[in-house]
């Protein structure tokens, strides 16, 4: 795995069997544990796509799971950045509803303390996509008719930054602001497929819509996209992805039992 000077991590394919891939957690501590147990930490490459905390009870301990996991198996774990990681730099979230900010006064005493001294260099660390060569972009969002290259998605612009964490696929084509969410766009499978070619990928994984994919993979834009989910928190059922770094045609997923 090599990180770049950049927001973008690339994967070399041949450091890894497989590549386990977690989405949207939302502070859902139990079902992180129960989902560890179906990686292994010394052969797989772990890829958290973001939005750690929020709507469920445990965001505190969530996060200082995936950071002890970075800083044990650093090889071997990779955490990327959700919109639920988007705050100005003194400690505002850009969306809402929050509930990280009371669940840590309830548990530390003080948000401000606990976004200075743990919080904020966590999300200072998530570089915002990964690239599996010939195989696939993880991102917590989505792309945009910006992608013209893996250089945008090494320097991302403000704008593409905001795509990549806010956007939703569109059925059919073109490209249109995202008005559910206020941000982002929403996007149609002729952009997925210019984006695919652009980075010379086969797909798009995400997470982002937990709903979609409450108890398997959702597949749409002719399976260029795949949005995934780790959480019970919408009642679904969490799972692992699974990809081949290899290959695109051994995907598979593990639930929790």
């Amino acid at each position: 795995m090599n990180a770049m000077k950049s927001m973008l991590v690339t994967v070399e394919p041949k450091d890894y069997g497989r590549i386990a891939i977690l989405g949207d957690l939302h502070g859902d501590y139990k079902a992180l544990t129960a989902l560890l147990r179906l990686v292994d930490l010394n052969e797989d490459l772990l890829v958290f796509l973001g939005d750690y905390a929020d709507r469920g009870a445990d965001g505190v301990e969530v996060i200082r799971k995936v950071n002890q996991l970075r800083r044990e198996h650093p090889k071997n774990v990779l955490a990327l950045m959700g919109n639920h990681e988007d705050y100005s730099a003194n400690g505002e979230p850009l969306f809402n509803p929050c509930t990280l900010i009371g669940e840590a006064k309830a548990k530390l005493g003080s948000w401000d303390t606990y976004f200075k001294a743990e919080f904020k260099p966590f999300i200072e660390s998530l570089p915002l996509c990964a690239i599996v060569p010939g195989n696939a972009l993880l991102v917590h969002g989505g792309v945009s008719s910006k992608i013209h290259g893996i250089a945008d998605l090494e320097s991302p612009s403000d704008e593409l930054r905001t795509d990549l964490l806010w956007s939703d696929p569109l059925d059919g084509n073109g490209e249109d602001p995202n008005y559910m969410r206020g941000v982002g766009v929403e996007w149609g499978k002729d952009v997925s497929k210019a984006v695919c070619q652009a980075l010379g990928v086969e797909r798009i994984i995400r997470s982002h819509q937990p709903q979609l994919a409450a108890s398997k993979p959702f597949v749409t834009h002719g399976g260029r996209v795949i949005t995934v989910n780790a959480t019970s928190v919408y009642g679904g059922a969490p799972f692992v992805y699974l990809i081949d770094p290899a290959s695109t045609q051994k995907d598979s997923y593990k639930s929790i039992e």
